[in-house]
């Protein structure tokens, strides 16, 4: 193809979609018009999509046209209409501009590559502490951000030996005002911890929805 040139494809914007899967679709358009020199009109390519059974939780595509030496299939069925579409396109674009489509699946599985370290550094990140975990959960629970009135707490401190402390964590403007005490530490922090744990277990069903939800 003459009108192609390494980089072109990555010059382009070439992966867009999520989890480092190519936007094969477009990119068919992309270097069909420009083998034809020409913008493509509406409907030069047509997908042909159909179920592979009666659950319809698969599919497969053909996609066919004019511009196009053959039709072109998708290779596995997929999850949804819109990947098999996509499926089909990659497959056009194998057969019709191999060295665009070398580019593009190079850079295919070097933005998977990219996007599973992420999830890995995600799944690796350290959990958010019991009092900030609080304040998420009551975020969630009131459907807006909360306040420094939201969530108080208050220290009470036991005489001893080696002082120590006991913390109530209040959440005033929540239906009934609920009020609820943590286990005694020797750290200021972790008496407010130990409260906020006690009340994060208390609305754990509630909000695991919501949380869920808002992921």
């Amino acid at each position: 193809d003459p009108k192609w040139s390494p980089g072109a494809a990555a010059a382009s914007g070439a992966v867009g979609a999520v989890g480092g899967e190519v936007q094969w679709k477009q990119k068919l358009n992309e270097f069909a018009a420009k083998k034809a020199a020409r913008p493509l009109a509406k409907g030069e390519f047509v997908y042909t999509t159909t179920a592979v059974d009666e659950t319809n939780k698969s599919f497969t595509s053909t996609v066919s046209g004019s511009i196009l030496s053959q039709g072109h299939s998708s290779a596995e069925p997929q999850i949804s209409k819109k990947l098999a579409e996509n499926a089909a396109a990659k497959a056009a674009l194998e057969a019709e501009h191999p060295e665009a489509y070398a580019e593009l699946a190079v850079l295919e599985v070097a933005v998977a590559a990219a996007s599973a370290k992420g999830q890995k550094r995600k799944a690796d990140a350290p959990p958010m502490g019991d009092k900030n975990e609080l304040n998420h959960m009551m975020q969630m629970l009131l459907s807006r951000s909360v306040t420094k009135d939201d969530v108080l707490y208050t220290l009470t401190t036991i005489e001893g030996e080696k002082p120590s402390y006991s913390a109530t964590v209040a959440l005033p403007t929540y239906q009934g005002s609920p009020t609820f005490q943590g286990a005694a530490a020797f750290a200021k922090k972790d008496a407010e911890a130990a409260a906020a744990k006690v009340a994060i277990a208390a609305f754990k069903d509630a909000a695991a929805p919501l949380i869920e939800e808002h992921k």
